[in-house]
């Protein structure tokens, strides 16, 4: 049971660190938002793993509290959230159009830096296939 417990810990702490990524990276408000209702799920289900490793039911309260406290501030945020002007929505698609053809970009840069090292002759599978083509014709196997 502890081999769950600390698997199912080692998870909520991993998720944890990437939704802390995300809400210091994300682009809007309402992307930060999203963020931090994941990590209240995260935090109720670090009480739940709590709860079940002690085998105390008079957690359940705090899991209600919890719930009820990350609800009302999604709502509350969301409500009160100014939606996005024409010209911020544009800004925005551009920046990711430009982030979309970098990452075109930088891909065909790495697939000719690829050939390029492919065919020099120092490259060590370049060297392998020489020495298998040579005894290729000599008639040999290897």
């Amino acid at each position: 049971m502890s081999y769950v417990i600390s698997s199912c810990a080692v998870l909520l702490f991993i998720s944890a660190l990437l939704i802390v990524y995300r809400t210091a990276k994300g682009p809007t408000a309402l992307d930060r938002m999203v963020s931090v209702d994941m990590l209240t799920s995260i935090v109720i289900g670090g009480f739940a793993l709590l709860a079940a490793a002690t085998r105390r039911a008079d957690l359940l309260p705090v899991f209600v509290a919890v719930s009820i406290i990350g609800f009302i501030g999604s709502t509350t945020l969301a409500r009160f959230s100014a939606p996005l002007s024409g010209a911020t929505r544009k800004a925005l698609a551009q920046a990711a159009a430009e982030r979309k053809t970098a990452k075109v970009q930088d891909s065909q840069v790495l697939e000719t830096a690829a050939k390029e090292m492919m065919s020099r002759p120092e490259n060590d599978l370049h060297m392998r296939q020489k020495y298998v083509d040579g005894f290729a014709d000599r008639g040999e196997r290897k």
